[in-house]
Formats: C-alpha cells, structure tokens, sequence
C-alpha cells in the first residue's frame, strides 16, 4: 500500500481543508511545485511540495508570501476605463461588458484600416511562465488577427542562440546531478539568490570534496561561499573560455576521443585557438596569466566538471558569441560522457511540447506580420511605421522593465495609442492605460509548466475561485 502523500496528510488533519496542488509562475529556473490549503473556499496556506524532486517542499521567500498578493488589499477586482489623463491613474470601474466592447470595435477598426492589423501590438512576456496563460489562446487570437509578432528578447535570446550554434538546442546537463561532479563553476551564476534550489547540491558536492569556482565580476553571495572567486572585467567571458580552451589544447588536457566521434571543426578550432593565449585572454580580462592556466588545469583534470552558466553574462554586445564559446568547452574535455558533467544554461528545449498546436501560427493564413523587437520597444511605439496604434498588454510592466525607458513613456502617452492593461494591480504600465481588465491570480486558473532549470512538467491547479470580476488571460 502506498503511504499517504502531503496533500493528502494535510487534508486529513482538518477534514474541512482541500489541498491543492499549484505550481509556481515565476520567471525563475526552478518552477517549484505548491500546495494551497484551502477551506471555505479561502486559501488559508501555502508550502513547498515535498513530491516535487527539484524544490523538495521548500519554497523563496517571495512565494512563501504569495497569499498576500491573491488576497492583497489594493488588488485589480473590476475592469476600468481611464477617466484623467494618461500617466495620471485615473480611472472609473466599467463593466465587462462595456470594456470588452470598446476593445472590440477598436481593434475592429483598426484591422479594417489602411495600415491593417500590423497597427496592433500583442505586448506580453513572463508575468507567468505558464504555457496556458503564457502563450495559448492570446497567441491564436492575435495570429488570427494579424497582428504584428513580438520577438520578446529581454532576457535570454543571445545566450539560447549561443547554445544552439554549438549544441543544437537549448539543452544542457541534468541539474538533480550537480551534486556528483568533482569540479563546479557557476559561470556568471548566483543560485544562493536566483537558483535557490540548484545551491544544495552544490553544498553536497562540495562536502563531498568538489571544486566550487565561481567566474563572475561581482562577489556575489555565491561567490563569497565557493572555494574560488575568479573576476574577470564585465563582458570578458568569452575572451577568457577561448584562453582556457588555448591551455587545454597545448596542455593535451582534451579528450581526443571523444572530439573526434562527438564534435565537428577540431582542427580548425584549434589552429585558431593558437592565438588566443592565456596572456592574452588576462590582458583583456583583467586576471592574472596563473589564474587563467590554473582554471583550465583545473577544468581538464577534473571529471565530472559541472558548468552552471546563466543569463547575466549574455546581455552585452558579443554575449551569444560568448555563450556559444563557453559551451564549447566541456566537448573538448569530453565532459559530457559523465551525468555529472557539462553545462547547463537551459533545460527548456528538453520538452518535447507541440507549440504550434497551442499557438496556432497556421491561423495567420500565409500573412508575414511584422516583427518588433521587445528590447527596442520604445522605439518602435515611437517612430515604427506603419505605426503602433494600439498595444494590448498582459504578464508584462513595460514601463518599467524595458530598455530606454524616456522613449517607452514617450510611446505610452501617446494620445494616438490605444492601450489595454491586463494584470492583478494597477502597475506603471497600466497608468498609461484606456482600459484595464483585471487578471486572476496564480491559485485561480489552471496552467501548466515546464522549467528552464529542471526536466519536470507541472499542474497548476485552480485553488479558489477567481477573486473580484478577475479573468484568466486565456479566457479574455
């Protein structure tokens, strides 16, 4: 007989209480599994899972608290239509009806108009990494309409087309066995704050003799806790994986059997590696010449080595170049003979999901929209042509997140621009807003989850009942 698992001992111990099992929204590599204790249909608790493998029932303090942003007093219950002027915050409750009628005739007119639907604007990123509430019936609608693309490129792009240059997806090493490698380098990595569920199995490694070397201009609380801080200058890394893997040839510390059954271009690599000495790559990078020779020495001869690369290091001018670099390294030691060894930046292309079944880009009918680049969308609500004449906003605060943030108000207090917010609050965005339509929260829609950071897939179960007139984005 199985034993009893959490959310069904917790419902035991008080026959008034559902547990429900939830997973986190955030856009963080870990995707921690809940349960939400729920009586009277209030959420009156929420934990770790203990059966989720990864989290291991413990949850950041953030999520431990996020009953309080379900239940928060100054929470979006009703839609609004702005009634002051945009920027101001103001604004008087409307009906569903009314707001989803304006919406309608609005985006109607403009998809009628010579400038067509490439003069609407789908403006969403990772307010949830659910794939329902992500990227599902907002993706149909808009394909359907013709409306211009998004290419949401603020976290990530560079390092995910470093990676497939080199491995031919956005995949890497298992993190569950980081905690079997003799050599660990967080390269650019901070799992104490950003990771939080990665950082024991390095603790385990290290207790179990392993190098911890973290790579990272900044002493980070990771760093000040490794065996070893290495700081090259900002926006070096790829300089100093080429100095390494320039030791590692010369030194023979490669595994030539391996490169030659598992990898393509050795010798052409190599030949051009010859320039790229440790001298060299200390000059640029700031370091001294030992430090780079004993890094790779210490790389070559350690198996299993375990690289945990994540994004910091890949937003700057040349940072998919220096991801690609970077990645090449464990082919070269033939790391990834061993489950402990490699790297990981993403597990995201691990999941075999049909996105296109979701997504539906077949409902835009042979049409090429236009794509606009999420880093640049101040300019693009500011100078595009055709231009942007309206943007509807979800699980995204541009105003506050985007780069050249004067030029992002700028397009946003246009008068021209019809804008709609969707979202639990009333952010920075959604003060530049002539509707805003409130968004249910994470325990009150279903969603499901994948992870960049583990190989699970998790439910979201809805908890409670949608709080206020709040929707899901997928039912909107």
């Amino acid at each position: 007989m199985n034993a009893p698992n959490a959310a069904d001992r917790l419902a035991r111990a008080d026959a008034d209480v559902k547990v429900v099992r939830t997973a986190c929204p955030h856009d963080c590599p870990d995707t921690c599994g809940m349960l939400v204790s729920v009586k009277d249909g209030v959420a009156v608790k929420i934990q770790g899972d203990p059966s989720m493998p990864f989290s291991e029932g413990t949850l950041c303090t953030k999520v431990s608290h996020y009953l309080e942003r379900s239940y928060a007093p100054d929470r979006l219950l009703h839609p609004l239509r702005r009634s002051g002027p945009k920027g101001a915050g103001e604004f008087r409750r409307v009906s569903w009806d009314e707001a989803l009628d304006e919406i309608a005739a609005r985006l109607k007119a403009l998809a009628a108009s010579p400038e067509g639907a490439e003069s609407i604007l789908p403006l969403n990123y990772a307010g949830t990494m659910g794939m329902v509430q992500y990227s599902s019936m907002d993706r149909r609608f808009f394909h359907r309409l013709g409306a211009s693309l998004l290419d949401r490129t603020l976290c990530s792009s560079a390092g995910k087309a470093g990676l497939k240059a080199t491995l031919g997806a956005s995949v890497g090493m298992d993190p569950e066995r980081f905690s079997e490698a003799r050599l660990i380098i967080l390269w650019g990595a901070n799992p104490i704050v950003s990771n939080l569920h990665l950082w024991p199995r390095v603790l385990e490694a290290k207790r179990r003799g392993a190098k911890v070397i973290a790579i990272d201009p900044y002493r980070s609380l990771s760093a000040e806790k490794c065996t070893q801080h290495v700081a090259p200058l900002p926006g070096t890394d790829g300089a100093l994986a080429l100095g390494l893997m320039h030791v590692l040839v010369a030194e023979d510390l490669i595994d030539r059997d391996y490169i030659a059954r598992c990898t393509l271009g050795f010798g052409e690599f190599a030949e051009r590696l010859q320039q790229y000495t440790p001298e060299w790559a200390a000059r640029i990078c700031g370091l001294r010449v030992e430090e780079v020779v004993q890094l790779a020495r210490d790389y070559g001869s350690a198996k299993p080595a375990a690289i945990r690369l994540n994004y910091g290091m890949q937003r700057h001018a040349g940072g998919g170049i220096a991801a690609r670099t970077i990645a090449c390294l464990p082919a070269l030691t033939g790391a990834w003979r061993d489950a402990a060894g490699g790297i990981l930046l993403s597990t995201a292309d691990f999941y075999n999901f049909d996105h296109a079944a979701l997504e539906r880009p077949d409902l835009l009918a042979g049409r090429t929209p236009r794509v606009i680049n999420h880093a640049a969308i101040g300019e693009a609500l500011t100078g595009a042509q055709p231009p942007v004449r309206a943007v509807i906003v979800y699980n995204n605060n541009p105003v506050a997140v985007c780069p050249d943030a004067e030029k992002v108000v700028a397009g946003f207090k246009r008068e021209d621009l019809f804008c709609v917010v969707m979202d639990s609050f009333l952010t920075d965005t959604a003060d530049y807003a002539d509707i805003v339509l409130p968004a249910t929260t994470q325990l009150e829609h279903y969603d499901v989850h994948k992870s960049y950071g583990h190989l699970y897939v998790l439910a979201n179960n809805p908890a409670i009942a949608p709080v206020g007139e709040a929707l899901p984005n997928s039912e909107v």
